[in-house]
């Protein structure tokens, strides 16, 4: 999204949706159980939906979140990526900017034990993939936060780690992808060759 405020773009993207549809703004009512007045005040930018109104709403028109946030899943900034590896970084990266996200950890005597909870609020974050990729990713952006006045252009800068660890994702899911392949090549124990 450019410059443009939120509550306009994804007003106007509801409008446009429903209008496409042919329906008015009782029926979208009706199909995702938001009160009609509620959905005037949206399309007008009058006020913000929550990601919850936003959910149920591109449920009710059957479109994605992204149509009614950015107009086309082509324009978001996840889903403009090519490749799978990038579309997860974008993602850990825009989590991380949020502060929804970080990374802690406490090396012990012992080996690896979890930073007390004591000293940590909020929820422990399960990755279940790509953990040593996204665990220096956001190591990475919290070094880049602290000392991005000196680099001559943060941007670029930004730009490198973001690509750099999407590259190592790319590597593992193209190398997974062979081997599935492999795998599925080769004649089951007890198959008859021919």
């Amino acid at each position: 999204m450019s410059e443009t405020n939120y509550e306009e773009v994804i007003g106007k993207n509801i409008k446009s949706e429903r209008i496409k549809k042919g329906w008015s703004q009782s029926r979208l009512s009706n199909e995702c159980g938001i009160a009609n007045t509620v959905i005037s005040a949206y399309e007008n930018g009058k006020k913000t939906p929550g990601l919850d109104s936003v959910a149920r709403i591109a449920t009710g028109l059957g479109v994605s979140i992204d149509r009614l946030c950015y107009g086309d899943e082509s324009e978001s900034f996840i889903n403009s990526v090519p490749d799978e590896g990038r579309k997860i970084v974008n993602c850990i990266y825009t989590l991380w900017s949020m502060g929804i996200i970080s990374y802690f950890e406490n090396w012990g005597q012992n080996g690896y034990s979890a930073t007390p909870v004591s000293e940590i609020r909020g929820a422990y974050l399960c990755v279940r993939e790509y953990y040593i990729q996204i665990s220096r990713l956001i190591n990475r952006l919290n070094d880049f936060n602290q000392n991005k006045n000196t680099f001559p252009d943060p941007d670029v800068y930004l730009e490198n780690i973001l690509s750099s660890v999407a590259k190592e994702i790319n590597d593992i899911i193209a190398k997974r992808r062979k081997d599935r392949e492999a795998r599925a090549d080769r004649p089951t124990e007890g198959a008859i060759r021919g």
